[in-house]
Formats: C-alpha cells, sequence, structure tokens
C-alpha cells in the first residue's frame, strides 16, 4: 500500500534512505526527513516564490518523488475447523457439521495509512512542522473473532 506524497517538499538529513518507521504508530513517517524547498538567494525569492518568510519557498518543486512512502501493510490470519457427523439411521446423506472459525487469529493489529489533513499534511502554511503528521491513528482490520455454528445438511 503506497501513500501518495506531492514533490513539493525536500529530502534532507542522514538516515531518511527508510523514510518510515515500521511498528511505530506514533512516528510512522519520519518528518525530520522533510523540508519546504528554500529559495538559492534573495534577489531569487523575491522575484519567484511564495512563502512567509526567506528562504522557504512554497511553490519550489522540492526533491520528493511521487509514492516515496510505503504504508504499514496489511496481514492477517484465518483459521477454520470442522467437523462432519453422518447420521445414518436418519438418511444416508444427512449430516450435522461442527464448525469453528477463528478470523486474526494472532490477533494483529493492522494500521490504515494516515488518511486525514492533520495526519498527511507534514507542514502548515506558515512552513511550521505538524506534531500530527505522520501519526497512525486507525485501524483497517477488526480484532480477533471467533465464531462456532452447527450447519445441518440433507
Amino acid at each position: 500500500m503506497l501513500i501518495a506524497c506531492l514533490n513539493s517538499w525536500s529530502l534532507t538529513g542522514s538516515g531518511c534512505n527508510r523514510l518510515t518507521n515500521p511498528g511505530n504508530p506514533t512516528h510512522y513517517i519520519k518528518t525530520e526527513c522533510f523540508a519546504i524547498p528554500t529559495a538559492p538567494s534573495l534577489a531569487f525569492w523575491q522575484a519567484n516564490c511564495v512563502g512567509p518568510a526567506f528562504p522557504q519557498c512554497f511553490n519550489l518543486r522540492g526533491n520528493a518523488g511521487r509514492n516515496i512512502l510505503t504504508g504499514p501493510g496489511v496481514s492477517e490470519l484465518d483459521f477454520s475447523l470442522f467437523k462432519n457427523n453422518y447420521l445414518k439411521r436418519i438418511s444416508e446423506r444427512f449430516n450435522v457439521q461442527f464448525r469453528a472459525e477463528i478470523f486474526n487469529i494472532l490477533n494483529r493489529v493492522n494500521f490504515a495509512p494516515p488518511a486525514t489533513p492533520t495526519n498527511t499534511d507534514i507542514f502548515d502554511g506558515g512552513g511550521i512542522l505538524n506534531p500530527a503528521a505522520g501519526v497512525l491513528t486507525r485501524t483497517t482490520t477488526t480484532a480477533r473473532e471467533i465464531q462456532f455454528a452447527v450447519k445441518v445438511i440433507f
């Protein structure tokens, strides 16, 4: 699963070859790796840039590519067990089946990618880092579910 990313941010800093922290829902996206593109000079900024202050240039394209962030992924293991009991006294094909089904047997948490504007906007309109950016707050699958059933087949 990929998270779309605009090409208006610059990638900076060491340790930014991987832009996510797998297994860390409170800091999933390494926001310290992103910066607002900067103008090379004050004259360039005055002539071309939109931004609150020099050297930040919000309309300058950065070096961040498209789909550079990988989402947390989904993994789930389901298990089913059943026992057939043929009752020949009633009929040759009469069957009472006892079933047990367990969904997400390992009870793994599958986080959803950041989706709301507060979780996907790394910077606000003033160029300030958003503290809620990259925080995983929702899940995509349910917790472990167990169901038992009796099925009569005739």
